[in-house]
Formats: C-alpha cells, sequence, structure tokens
C-alpha cells in the first residue's frame, strides 16, 4: 500500500506546471491565432468558416484522441490512418449494398465494431506478445488497407440520407453538430484519463513501466484497452468521414496518422508518455487544421504545406524534449 502512495503522484502530477503549463499556452495560443486570423482576412472572420474549421478537424480530432490514449502509455500507433480507411470504405460499402435506415444502422454498428477489433489486433501483439508499436502498427496498417481496397477498389458509394443529416446538421445553422460531439468526447475523456484507475495506470505506464508493475498495475492490460480504445475511436472518425464526403475511399486516412501525432505532441502529450490531456490534443488538431486553412488563403504550394507541417511537428517535439530535461532537473 505504501509503494502505490508514493508512486501515484509523480504520474497524477500535483504540480500546476507539472501538467498544466503547456495545456494552457497551447489553448491561449489557438485562442489568439483564431482572433488575429479573423482581424487580418474578413473571410476567415464568418460564422460559416468557425464552423467548417469544427468540422474539418472534428475526426482528425477523434483520431488523435486514440493516438494520445496510446502514447500515455508510451506507445505509439502508426496503423490509425489505415484504420479511418477501413472503417470509411466499410460503413460506405454497408449503407451502399442496404440503402435503408436499418442498413445505417447496422454499418454504425458493425463498423464500430470492426475499428475495436482492429485495436485490439495491435493491441495483442504489443502487450501480449511484446512486440515493438511500431513495427506492429506499421505491420498492421497494410493489412487494413489491403482489407479496404478488397471492399472498395475505387471510390464512391454512397450513405443514407438521414446519416448524412445527422453529422451536417448545425444548430442555428451555425454551430455544428461535430461541435457537441467533440465536447462530449473530450469531457469523457478528461474524465477517463484523469479520475479513473485506468487513466492512473495509463499515466503510470507512459512513465515507468517497471515501477508501474511494481506498484501492482497490470500493464499488459492497459496497453491491450489502449490501443482497443484508439481503434475505436479511429472508426468514430471514419464514420464521420463517410457522411462528411458521402463516400467510400481508401486513401482517406492517409494523412491522419502524421497529423494525429502532431496534434497530440502539439497539444502537450510528450512522446515518452505519462503527461498530457485530451483538451490540449483537441486544440492540437484544430491548429493543424488552422496552419492549413491559413497557408491555403495565402495559396501557398500543397507541397510547401507539406514542408510546413513537418516543421510544426519538430518544434513541438523540440519544445517537448526541453519540457522532459527541465523535469528530470
Amino acid at each position: 500500500m505504501n509503494k502505490k502512495k508514493t508512486a501515484l503522484p509523480r504520474f497524477r502530477g500535483a504540480d500546476f506546471s507539472y501538467r498544466y503549463f503547456h495545456q494552457c499556452f497551447i489553448i491561449a495560443f489557438t485562442v489568439i491565432a483564431i482572433v488575429i486570423m479573423s482581424i487580418i482576412s474578413d473571410s476567415f472572420r464568418t460564422v460559416y468558416n468557425y464552423g467548417n474549421l469544427m468540422c474539418s478537424a472534428y475526426a482528425l480530432m477523434m483520431v488523435a484522441f486514440g493516438q494520445f490514449l496510446v502514447i500515455l502509455t508510451g506507445g505509439i500507433d502508426i496503423s490509425v490512418g489505415m484504420m479511418v480507411s477501413l472503417t470509411n470504405c466499410l460503413s460506405v460499402y454497408i449503407m451502399t449494398a442496404m440503402p435503408t435506415a436499418t442498413g445505417a444502422m447496422l454499418a454504425v454498428i458493425i463498423t464500430l465494431v470492426a475499428g475495436l477489433l482492429c485495436g485490439m489486433l495491435n493491441g495483442l501483439f504489443v502487450a501480449k506478445f511484446r512486440l515493438p508499436a511500431i513495427i506492429v502498427t506499421i505491420a498492421t496498417s497494410t493489412i487494413f488497407k489491403g482489407i479496404a481496397l478488397i471492399l472498395m477498389p475505387t471510390p464512391g458509394g454512397t450513405v443514407h440520407s438521414a446519416y448524412k443529416s445527422f453529422f451536417n446538421w448545425k444548430l442555428a445553422k451555425a454551430v455544428p453538430m461535430s461541435f457537441f460531439l467533440a465536447v462530449i468526447f473530450i469531457v469523457l475523456l478528461v474524465f477517463l484519463t484523469n479520475k479513473t484507475s485506468f487513466g492512473k495506470s495509463l499515466r503510470a505506464v507512459g512513465g515507468n513501466e517497471s515501477a508501474a508493475y511494481g506498484t501492482g498495475v497490470n500493464v499488459p492490460k492497459i496497453k491491450f484497452l489502449a490501443y482497443t480504445l484508439c481503434g475505436f475511436l479511429c472508426a468514430v472518425g471514419g464514420l464521420y468521414l463517410s457522411a462528411r464526403t458521402s463516400s467510400g475511399d481508401t486513401s482517406i486516412g492517409n494523412t491522419y496518422t502524421v497529423y494525429s501525432i502532431s496534434a497530440t505532441v502539439v497539444g502537450g502529450t510528450l512522446m515518452t508518455g505519462a503527461v498530457g490531456e485530451a483538451y490540449g490534443t483537441a486544440c492540437g488538431a484544430i491548429i493543424i487544421y488552422l496552419v492549413n486553412s491559413v497557408l491555403n488563403m495565402l495559396n501557398i504550394s500543397t507541397y510547401y504545406q507539406y514542408a510546413c507541417q513537418g516543421a510544426v511537428l519538430i518544434f513541438a517535439l523540440m519544445v517537448g524534449s526541453y519540457e522532459t530535461r527541465h523535469r528530470e532537473r
């Protein structure tokens, strides 16, 4: 009992600056960036554009939330992009074959289960067989890509009108459904990662896996659950993209692996594990699309946009590395 009490403060981070400084900074930066862009650009300063920014960032938020849970354990999931592609194609494939309300409901259920199974597959190899996470998820990403291609060799398909309308609904024609869904997920994840034994165990595993074993944490189980939840959240993102694009595309998730890591790291989650918050990750996802929006408004070539995104990720990693060294002193 005494060991548990002495170990937990390290992972819970009672000191404010230890856990919240980066998150507070990234929230302030996001708000300031939006305000500055609103002042500079009349086209940016519209209710429609704010709503569109949220709609564009929502799918990435879901994927980044999954990546966030995995990174908290000190791992990484390279297959998130292909899980998005697979779940997008699967949901559209089912709705195209069964163009009814029942078919849409069945598509949602099957797709969520498929996401869970994909995450469980990753978790099984990483947690049970103790294989390197980066190698496992690179391998499974090719499997998921292959299944997606079998389901939908070329982009296409249709989605049920009611399904599409639900995700595209807006309050007073301004606040999108994705905003409310994002708030719900943020609240749930903040509670899960901070107020439950599972969340404390996630941080314990990421902080020091050997010490976590010593305090009685079931490390394989925690890792398995983290990857499983990651798969589920990727399925949520894939379902949303199905409604937003009204079609299935095996290449739709290509950018989400890098984007999800960028959003998570920019949002204050350390790649070494243990430290990070869901709301910081959400702000990181918004910043990624805010940067893209600014570059598009400036008519910057897509090639340069990729370079800028890579620079943002490297900068975020440098900041995280500095914070880690600072805390170890």
